[in-house]
């Protein structure tokens, strides 16, 4: 049932407003001088943002509605990356040649608005497609490993060199670390087989050479279920790095959420593994941030939005935000970079990484703090009253358009009983996790205090 009877939205306003309006408070109002909060005007860190290309064909309406995307990274945002243009088949479509053409006009782009450029990235497995010279190469044997480590010192060297003090930092490596779900053994030991146990190593250490001023970060995705398991190994791997002659500046968190938005995204979860990599001494940055709101994504049980998904969204933003800023000491936040602006240039959108068992006709996500006509999200004001130091607890979301929402929370029903189903069913979704940790339990049971201790509504 959708909000589309004038009383009922009477109702509906009256009915927030008597425990829900504090949702609004402050939220459009100025951040002095007359000029709107932003996220870069409230942050202690930077905060950053992905552009794609204009003619990207994975987004049908992002040339349509390009200036309107650049005009709000500028006005959010301190620095861009690029989602493709600094990736090794874009520069180096065959091994004697390169074509830095559109790479070249980004950056010149960039430095035009004065951002800080990040580069994305270095070394990537998922880079080597089944139709790349390098998956080629390596197939026929053409080079031995000396050939190979040679390639990717000038390959780096090279890269790095072309963009020194340019470009502020650097994903020498993504993702090394097997998934939680999904992969083969030793599908992301590409550069290791071609180039030697040390090749990671030697990567930091030539792009340090090329560019000793740059920042250098690890960066690895999915640290969902078992996460804490996952980051004990992501700091081992950065210490093994620095103990063999690299050195890793930053640990970043791919902050790409779904499958239990609710528990993955708890204060207490997201703040002990911050605080981990902070207290190991590196800098820490949380990238490519997306929130799904599918709880089983595969199945795409949620159809459309929900003003209890926008609410827990909202939650969720708002706990990621806090926890980075409570466990990383100011000196080590090295930013926070939402990964698209509006939904459809999301991660888990575009990406769609259950798009081969999707069930038919199922699923989207919304992942992001803009929705597809770029209004702010309940989402975006999470995030800012986090930046304030505000801690929020669950509460309805105040919505750009009650008519997009199905009518999931009507006013007999309890709020709070519908976010503890929501929250075990998130709980009973886990268990396609192999290996649950007790670490889950115990993140379950403080989202269900929360829950419990938020104020009627």
């Amino acid at each position: 049932m959708l909000y589309t009877n004038i009383a009922s939205r009477i109702v509906l306003v009256i009915f927030l407003c008597t425990g829900g309006c504090a949702d609004n408070d402050g939220e459009e109002q100025s951040g002095g001088a007359g000029a709107p909060s932003t996220l870069k005007s409230l942050a202690s860190f930077p905060i950053g943002n992905a552009v794609f290309s204009r003619d990207d064909a994975r987004f049908v309406d992002y040339d349509s509605n390009y200036s309107l995307v650049l005009d709000t990274i500028k006005a959010e945002s301190d620095y861009v990356g690029h989602d493709e243009l600094f990736r090794i088949r874009e520069t180096h479509p065959s091994p004697y040649s390169t074509d830095y053409s559109r790479l070249d006009a980004f950056v010149e782009f960039a430095e035009s608005e004065d951002y800080r450029i990040h580069g994305h990235n270095l070394l990537f497995y998922s880079d080597i497609g089944i139709d790349s010279w390098i998956s080629e190469y390596r197939s026929n044997g053409t080079w031995s490993r000396d050939q190979w480590r040679n390639w990717l010192e000038q390959y780096i060297k090279g890269k790095v060199a072309r963009y020194k003090g340019r470009v502020a930092s650097w994903d020498v490596l993504n993702e090394p670390l097997p998934r939680v779900l999904g992969d083969e053994e030793g599908a992301r030991n590409i550069f290791i087989d071609l180039a030697g146990n040390d090749i990671y190593a030697k990567a930091f250490q030539w792009a340090r050479e090329a560019d000793p001023q740059a920042i250098l970060v690890l960066n690895e995705f999915f640290l969902g279920p078992n996460g804490a398991a996952k980051t004990d190994d992501l700091i081992a791997l950065a210490d093994e790095i620095g103990r063999s002659g690299g050195k890793v500046d930053v640990i970043g968190f791919e902050g790409i959420y779904f499958f239990s938005p609710m528990i993955s995204t708890s204060y207490s979860y997201n703040y002990e593994r911050f605080k981990k990599a902070a207290d190991a001494g590196y800098m820490v940055t949380v990238s490519e941030l997306n929130i799904g709101l599918n709880t089983f994504p595969a199945a795409g049980v949620s159809q459309r939005q929900t003003r209890l998904m926008h609410s827990i969204q909202r939650k969720a933003f708002n706990n990621i935000v806090r926890a980075y800023m409570d466990a990383v000491p100011p000196a080590q936040r090295w930013g926070m970079v939402t990964w698209g602006v509006a939904d459809y240039s999301g991660f888990l959108r575009f990406g769609d990484i259950f798009k081969t068992i999707r069930l038919p006709g199922g699923g989207s996500e919304w992942p992001l703090l803009w929705n597809d006509d770029f209004d702010k999200k309940p989402a975006y004001y999470g995030f800012i009253s986090a930046l304030k130091g505000l801690e929020e607890p669950f509460k309805y979301a105040s919505v750009y358009d009650e008519g997009e929402l199905s009518d999931d929370l009507p006013f007999v029903r309890d709020f709070k009983a519908d976010l503890l189903s929501q929250l075990d069913i998130e709980k009973n979704a886990l268990i396609v996790v192999p290996s649950l940790t007790t670490a889950e339990d115990r993140y379950y049971e403080e989202v269900q205090r929360e829950i419990l201790a938020s104020p009627n509504q």
